[in-house]
């Protein structure tokens, strides 16, 4: 009985790591891959970034802890059936999705609890590109939404 309550205790927990996948191994396994591929901790990347971004995206930009940037110029085709794959085994859930013609723009997250703790951005155009964006984060679902909301209403101000 021993033997078999062990066996099912060290089953539970690797079945629970195997789900717990980030894109940190997707990036791990694919770099080689890529054209270009760079792994930047959020406070160097965030030097970068206007301060009229900061006001939208500040408790964002000061939630994220590393971006891990991949761009592919050929081999997308298995790159891209290798993404979808990892999306579906760690049920990452869609944000939003875009497609304009060819070209196309998927958001995923990953959530743990109440937090999110991943923004997996998916950029595919017509030139058989595609870059992956990986955000380490973590926000709350209303942080997100306050996100949105405030980068929706200033992209009305703009437009008008």
């Amino acid at each position: 009985m021993k033997r078999i309550t062990t066996i099912f205790c060290l089953f539970f927990v690797l079945s629970s790591f195997a789900q717990n996948e980030n894109f940190k191994t997707f990036y791990q396994s694919n770099k080689d891959k890529a054209e270009v591929s760079l792994n930047i901790p959020s406070f160097f990347a965030n030097m970068f970034i206007s301060d009229e971004d900061t006001d939208e995206f500040g408790v964002f930009l000061k939630k994220s802890k590393n971006y891990k940037i991949m761009v592919f110029n050929n081999n997308t085709t298995s790159v891209e059936q290798d993404f979808k794959k990892f999306v579906r085994r760690n049920q990452l859930k869609t944000l939003v999705k875009v497609k304009d013609g060819k070209e196309r723009v998927t958001v995923y997250f990953r959530q743990t609890k109440d937090r999110i703790k991943e923004i997996i951005v998916n950029v595919h155009d017509n030139s058989d590109e595609l870059v992956l964006l990986g955000i380490k984060t973590n926000l709350t679902m209303d942080e997100l939404s306050a996100i949105v909301e405030a980068s929706t209403k200033n992209n009305n101000v703009a437009a008008n």
